[in-house]
């Protein structure tokens, strides 16, 4: 997957974190497990030494003895996690420093990621001169790099941070592009530093690009030039990419490749351990994935068990079954007792709310599905016992049950059925920004372009990303877009509308803020609408505020995306009673 930057949990060490036992000696007999895991510079940038060490113990605890920092540097943005003499620093601790250090106290080994540039995903190796560049860049960096920090013993090899996949090196020049950079990259990283690997991490998207085949014709010219001494294969299950039933073919068509063309080098599997809420994968999947590729692969990295396992950043009961799953082989698969008590009570015209009395597991609940007339649409993780199914029709009927699941991935029966009705909302039939202009803080992108007037035109966008009526933007980033009503209106009621399609990584905004203001410059928050519970299925949904009574020339539509990927908008909407 494009792993630019991950949507990290919600940091709550101090409550959910416990100090590894001093001394205590890790339980690692089952095969397949983890060797490693993947960290990005930004989480370790908020950790004390203390936490370095407690971190690194909880890896240590789970059977891990490798850590790989992603990237020292953004070329692009010419910043670095450290105190670089080619760039500027960008985070507030030296983290190439402290992660060394604390490795070299714990007796694990670290490969440090060299530089991420953003405009890899849009260049790739089509422009020979940029990736010789970057091939330049990587080469002073690594020297940089061992200048400062050689005389670490924990620091083991090199990570090369950008990722080849199936669908842009289609052609012998991309292909022969590519293995120009590696040999460039990796020659010098040999001679700088010999004995340390380098190691690169590439993906497949089953959904289309070159065939197995193809795959494996890729890599056999790549690596017939290139001294990668490692490939560490994503497998792509947590991102979407792949199931594992379609591990094999990748992994093994990667080994005959290496076969083929270089023997020494190693492949390894980068086993994703997240899924598509960016929430943890149940542990009994990330087991059967590690399972499938077994006969191929030497070893296995995470990405990630810093940020999706580990007690600083989730409840301890994921990190607890995965440890339970090394010290035995097994997963285990007592489910969780069935919720009880379960209620439902419509409070306004879009909104449920349900409450329920806590299920119970042998570990620890992981959390809830939640079921709506017949459909799943939350997966609610965490010990709460309440949710607020927002963003729903009025005068309309729902009918909910629950599940609990633990970490293992077992989940418990289904609870009784409950129901309720949504009120009917005001009638408010006038669209006050039917043909207006409006403004954009960031333009769509080019593939998804405005194509003039579509936002206010009317014309609703059906249910396939490729609909003209859409508009898209691949950014992390908060963007607003503002109606212009020509005067002073009286406004009842705002709404926007939003496209899911997960499968290409179109997902609906965590948020959307509406802003009225009567001259353009001095704005009043109207209300927000978070993401509503959509489940994975592909649809359009609408962000809806009611019960307005506010006068305004002007609505701005700020949109908070749900991650770095993209965000589909069409009509909106803004209404009133005349």
């Amino acid at each position: 997957m494009m792993r630019r930057v991950l949507t990290v949990l919600s940091l709550v060490a101090g409550l959910l974190a416990v100090a590894p036992p001093a001394g205590a000696a890790a339980a690692c007999t089952a095969t397949p497990r983890f060797a490693g895991s993947f960290l990005q510079p930004g989480l370790g940038d908020t950790w004390t030494s203390a936490t370095w060490d407690q971190e690194l113990g909880y890896l240590t605890r789970a059977c891990m003895s490798e850590l790989v920092l992603q990237w020292t540097a953004d070329s692009k943005a010419r910043t670095a996690v450290y105190p670089s003499a080619l760039y500027g620093q960008s985070t507030r601790t030296d983290v190439v420093g402290s992660a060394l250090s604390a490795a070299d106290r714990a007796g694990m080994s670290v490969y440090l990621g060299l530089q991420v540039n953003d405009d890899w995903w849009n260049t790739y190796a089509n422009d020979p001169a940029w990736l010789d560049n970057e091939a330049n860049v990587a080469n002073s960096l690594a020297d940089d790099l061992w200048a400062k920090y050689r005389t670490h013993a924990s620091l083991a090899g090199w990570y090369l941070s950008f990722e080849v996949d199936n669908w842009n090196f289609t052609t012998s020049a991309s292909q022969n592009a590519m293995a120009a950079f590696y040999k460039k990259v990796a020659d010098h990283l040999h001679a700088l530093s010999p004995g340390k690997p380098v190691v690169i991490s590439p993906f497949f998207n089953t959904a289309g690009g070159l065939t197995t085949a193809q795959w494996q014709s890729m890599w056999t010219t790549i690596l017939s030039t290139s001294p990668i001494d490692v490939i560490a294969l994503q497998d792509g299950v947590g991102a979407g990419h792949a199931t594992v039933g379609q591990l094999a073919a990748w992994f093994s068509a990667t080994k005959n490749a290496i076969a083929a063309a270089r023997p020494a080098t190693k492949l390894w599997a980068d086993t994703e351990t997240f899924n598509l809420d960016f929430q943890p994968m149940a542990i009994k999947g990330v087991v059967d994935d590690m399972r499938a590729v077994q006969p191929y692969v030497s070893s296995y990295w995470s990405f990630s068990y810093d940020h999706y396992q580990s007690p600083l950043q989730v409840a301890p009961i994921h990190d607890q079954t995965y440890r339970d799953y090394a010290a035995t082989g097994s997963v285990e698969s007592t489910p969780p007792t069935t919720p009880s008590g379960v209620t439902a009570t419509a409070t306004d015209p879009l909104t449920v709310k349900l409450s329920w009395t806590a299920a119970t597991d042998a570990v620890g609940v992981a959390g809830y599905r939640i079921t709506r007339n017949g459909t799943l649409v939350k997966t609610l993780y965490g010990t709460a016992t309440t949710f607020t199914d927002a963003g729903l029709d009025p005068s309309a009927a729902y009918t909910y049950t629950l599940k609990a699941f633990d970490a293992a991935g077992n989940q418990s029966g289904a609870s009784t059925s409950v129901s309720a009705t949504t009120p009917a909302a005001p009638n408010n039939p006038v669209n006050l920004a039917a043909g207006r202009p409006y403004t954009m803080s960031s333009a769509p992108s080019s593939s998804y372009p405005d194509s003039g007037g579509e936002l206010t035109n009317g014309t609703y966008g059906t249910v396939s990303y490729g609909d003209v009526a859409w508009q898209g933007r691949n950014t992390g980033a908060p963007y607003s877009i503002t109606v212009d009503l020509g005067a002073q209106k009286p406004i009842k009621e705002l709404r926007s509308n939003w496209l899911q399609t997960k499968s290409v990584y179109i997902f609906l905004p965590k948020k959307v803020t509406y802003e009225v203001s009567a001259d353009g410059s001095s704005y009043t928050t109207a209300g927000s609408v978070l993401a509503p519970a959509a489940g994975d299925a592909d649809q359009p949904r609408t962000y809806r505020i009611l019960g307005l009574n506010t006068t305004a020339r002007y609505v701005r539509i700020t949109v908070e995306p749900a991650s770095s990927a993209w965000s589909f908008t069409d009509e909106v909407e803004v209404r009133t009673i005349f």
